[in-house]
């Protein structure tokens, strides 16, 4: 159960906020050929590395103040001392907030003792000098558990408050969204195999690629082989799953959890390279031996 006036969306949860948007929101044998490929191995792997630490460091920051603000705030929600929270919410939505509405969000925190809260996300925006930071919690109370959120903004040093919500769950989030085998869907279950299965094809393939005389540019067919293409990706929580056909993937498969309470995303690709290599094999050999009969005679 939720209350909602906009709808947010993120990974296995429905968010439903107080928002001035007012729009949907969509808030990774021998020597010398061993010695190749690992020089052949090396050079995607650094650059993976580099892509990821470029990537979304912003959403990883954890900002002391606003983090530690967005909780006062949740409290003061969950204390129903409404003037407070009605003090800083945003004036484009202000008149959407009443006391009425802000008790029927508050009731959904769970009943009893607070046992713990927890910050279990973090995201940071900027656009056009505009500064927006979205912050969930975990609730643990003795009479169950709660996911809470806050989007805020800010303007100068002023903090206002365009979007919040309070989400009942069933247990913990790590527990929710713990890797398991059980009880998973067939797709589920074909995305994890081609996850597990791609990878080995393309390293087994390249092995071959190295042992096979290819005229020139050895080195394009491997790194050719090394990325899939297109991908089928499924959430491991929830079964939901989607299509990319237009993506590039490195070892063709990834498997990703945003953190220890996010789920985890299994995805898998085309080895188009891969695959294109075994249908050119027999051929590459073929001219080999051509080239070296032709050098004998």
């Amino acid at each position: 159960m939720s209350n909602c006036l906009t709808i947010h969306s993120f990974g296995t949860l429905s968010r439903f906020f107080v928002g001035r948007y007012g729009q949907v929101i969509q808030v990774l044998g021998h020597t010398k050929s061993m010695k190749i490929l690992t020089r052949i191995l090396i050079i995607p792997t650094l650059l993976l590395a580099a892509s990821c630490g470029n990537g979304e460091m912003t959403d990883e920051l954890t900002l002391k103040e606003e983090s530690q603000f967005a909780r006062d705030y949740l409290q003061e929600l969950h204390g129903r001392d409404f003037d407070y929270v009605k003090q800083y919410i945003d004036q484009s939505i202000e008149n959407q907030v009443t006391d009425e509405k802000l008790l029927e969000i508050a009731e959904y925190f769970p009943g009893g003792d607070l046992l713990s809260t927890e910050l279990i996300g973090t995201r940071i925006s900027v656009s056009n000098s505009q500064w927006q930071g979205n912050f969930s919690f975990e609730y643990q109370f003795s009479g169950g558990w709660a996911l809470a959120n806050v989007v805020l903004h800010k303007s100068g040093e002023a903090l206002s408050v365009v979007g919040f919500n309070v989400y009942r769950t069933g247990a913990s989030q790590k527990e929710i969204n713990k890797f398991s085998l059980i009880g998973k869907s067939a797709i589920q279950y074909s995305v994890l195999l081609m996850a597990i299965a791609v990878p080995l094809f393309i390293l087994l393939t390249v092995y071959f690629c190295i042992r096979t005389p290819i005229p020139k540019k050895k080195w394009l067919w491997v790194l050719f082989m090394l990325v899939g293409f297109g991908s089928i990706s499924v959430n491991w929580t929830t079964g939901q799953f989607g299509v990319q056909p237009f993506s590039i993937r490195l070892f063709a498969s990834s498997a990703i959890a945003a953190g220890p309470f996010a789920p985890w995303i299994i995805s898998a690709s085309i080895p188009l390279g891969a695959i294109l290599f075994w249908f050119k094999r027999q051929g590459f050999i073929q001219t080999s031996r051509t080239n070296n009969e032709s050098i004998s005679d």
